[in-house]
């Protein structure tokens, strides 16, 4: 497969994987206790709950999606910088198999759940969880930093913000009653969106750093 193939194969993968990292709307039809409950995208995973094979298949494929992706970018990686966002996104969709394969045993929305020292799965589950969304942000953190394109820095930058955001959300709903499951669907949708448009900022990034080298060079 030439380059260009395997770049526009790596942007559908991308793409595809974007979207089905938000399979959460489905829960408002296939498991509307949960949802309507204010529950979290994880509880649509949890062992006993109707569809939750589905929601496991679909993060899954999204992080298969991811590393597949990752691994054929990997030939644009024309300096450290790249391969250090390209191996955030591979852990990203590492650690988003893993974290669909430990799916959670209790869903705290519905009933009381035990003590976490009697759930281990549970604790693996939240730091694969965690984890994934450190490597993602990450990926697009140094992605922002190194972005001199003016098009490719608003957008990042509109990320960036949009992150921060939701930051400020999920601390917010931490300390206060609330709708706290709409700040994670914001930020899933956010996530989702970077996902899908890896290859693309990466392609922005590489091509400007190669014009700026030949410009250079004829001078």
């Amino acid at each position: 497969m030439t380059k260009k193939r395997l770049f526009w194969a790596a942007v559908i993968l991308a793409v595809l994987a974007g979207v089905v990292y938000n399979s959460w709307p489905l829960g408002y039809a296939l498991n509307p206790l949960v949802t309507h409950s204010g529950g979290l995208a994880s509880e649509l995973e949890a062992l006993h709950q109707p569809y939750n094979w589905l929601f496991v298949l679909l993060d899954t494929l999204c992080g298969v999606g991811v590393i597949a992706a990752a691994a054929m970018l990997w030939h644009r990686a024309i300096d450290l910088m790249h391969k250090v966002v390209l191996v955030n996104f591979a852990l990203f969709g590492l650690l988003t198999i893993a974290d669909a394969l430990l799916p959670m045993t209790c869903e705290p929305s519905l009933t009381v759940c035990p003590s976490l020292g009697q759930q281990p799965l549970l604790i693996l589950h939240g730091v694969a969880s965690i984890g994934s969304a450190i490597f993602l942000f990450v990926s697009a953190f140094i992605m922002w930093w190194h972005m001199h394109h003016r098009v490719g820095r608003a957008i990042m930058t509109a990320l960036m913000v949009g992150w921060g955001v939701s930051g400020l959300l999920t601390l917010y709903f931490f300390f206060r009653p609330g709708p706290g499951y709409l700040a994670q669907d914001y930020y899933l949708i956010l996530c989702g969106i970077w996902v899908a448009l890896l290859p693309h900022m990466l392609w922005r990034l590489t091509h400007s750093r190669v014009l700026a080298s030949e410009l250079e060079a004829n001078y």
